[in-house]
């Protein structure tokens, strides 16, 4: 560390007062010699520094350049800088536990230990090619061949199928509240959110326009929007709130339609979702429900089904526990445990391939040993692409576009 001043060469005048560190290359965080200069805080000085620094023969790094860096000089695992693009961009305590995994090299060594398992059945076939035996799969044979792939296949098969969990983890699961005017769904926002955020008042088509908010359910990251009543606009400010919310559910991982137990009924045409969204039915206000079981009822009976459906109160908070639950339970949190969560479609995408290739030899074990070793090695690439044992210019790109200016 040293102290000194950075001074304009132009001007000759002094910019700020400042530490500055210097860092070897081989020891720094890009393998590069660095330099690190710590100033005083404030918009102007640090821009005034940033443009003197520029003007000596240096440019802006691009996004993720330094830990692209990185990875050429150092060596180092793919998933652990990814890992730690996620460390920062982590909602929840659950989101930050799962990137830490990838950051400190547990899920690459693991990834790293199925690759070297197809790597040692490549080992195997091609030397039996190249030192035949009588039996067309040489010394490893058919059925020790096909007990170490199901091994390798189921493993990866857990790993694929632990990505919607994942993802959900990562990006957060977007959670829209619908419902007709005056039917609570103001209330339900701004008691999950544990504030007064949205308006709450008894004339119908109050909220105009949807509002959003992020709420941590137990480890989950919900991103939880307000929206508009739907009805038939009365005004074109309502009918573009309307019309904003219709879009919104198609965007939606989980619709919660709010009712009013006390109102008259309503059916669910209006809500058409697609394939892969959840639909929970809240009946609100049922602290001012007579003869509350029998309203139920009758609105189960009306909605034509009993599952997925909460009787609850906005205003005193009954119900909302169970409200909380459901939305994790359909979002599949209770299947997940201790073993690794994927959480990256590129990683995703890649073990599919490897599944792939793996399920070819699976099925052709009478194959010659030249076609069987052709797809393992398929399969070895594939997986290694997700560690960077394989890369080319295009994947680290890819990789690297999506992290911040500086990381």
């Amino acid at each position: 560390m040293r102290l000194g001043y950075i001074i304009d060469p132009l001007s000759s005048e002094i910019a700020d007062e400042v530490m500055t560190a210097f860092m070897p290359g081989s020891k720094s965080f890009t393998g590069e010699d660095m330099v690190e200069i710590f100033s005083h805080a404030g918009t102007y000085t640090l821009k005034n520094i940033l443009d003197i620094v520029l003007k000596e023969y240096s440019r802006p790094a691009e996004a993720g350049e330094f830990s692209q860096r990185r990875f050429l000089n150092h060596n180092l695992d793919l998933t652990r800088l990814e890992g730690a693009a996620e460390v920062v961009a982590a909602k929840t305590d659950l989101a930050w536990r799962l990137s830490r995994d990838h950051l400190v090299g547990i899920y690459g060594e693991h990834i790293s230990g199925i690759r070297q398992k197809i790597v040692q059945l490549l080992a195997e076939i091609e030397a039996d090619i190249d030192f035949p035996d009588e039996d067309d799969l040489g010394s490893i044979g058919q059925k020790q061949l096909q007990n170490k792939i199901d091994s390798i296949i189921s493993d990866l098969q857990q790993l694929s199928e632990s990505y919607h969990t994942g993802k959900i983890i990562r990006d957060g699961l977007r959670v829209i509240i619908i419902g007709p005017p005056n039917a609570g769904k103001s209330s339900l926002f701004n008691r999950l959110v544990k504030g007064y955020r949205a308006l709450v008042t008894p004339v119908p088509g109050t909220t105009r326009d949807y509002l959003s908010e992020w709420i941590d359910i137990d480890g989950l990251p919900v991103e939880l929007y307000d929206t508009a009543g739907l009805r038939r606009g009365r005004g074109q400010i309502e009918k573009a709130g309307i019309e904003a919310t219709r879009k919104l559910i198609g965007k939606a991982d989980l619709v919660i339609s709010v009712f009013d137990t006390n109102g008259r009924f309503y059916d669910l045409s209006p809500v058409k979702l697609k394939k892969y969204q959840k639909l929970i039915i809240a009946l609100n206000k049922i602290d001012v429900s007579g003869n509350g079981q029998a309203k139920i009822k009758k609105w189960q009976d009306h909605l034509n089904q009993s599952e997925n459906i909460i009787p609850l109160s906005a205003k005193t908070g009954r119900g909302i526990k169970k409200l909380l639950d459901t939305i994790k339970q359909m979002a599949g949190m209770e299947d997940l445990t201790e073993s690794l969560v994927v959480t990256s479609l590129r990683h995703k995408n890649k073990i599919d391939n490897t599944l792939e290739h793996l399920n070819e030899v699976r099925k052709n074990l009478n194959l010659p040993p030249e076609i069987i070793s052709f797809e393992l090695r398929q399969a070895a690439d594939q997986i290694g692409e997700i560690t960077g044992h394989i890369y080319t210019e295009q994947i680290l790109d890819e990789i690297f576009s999506s992290f911040c200016i500086g990381k």
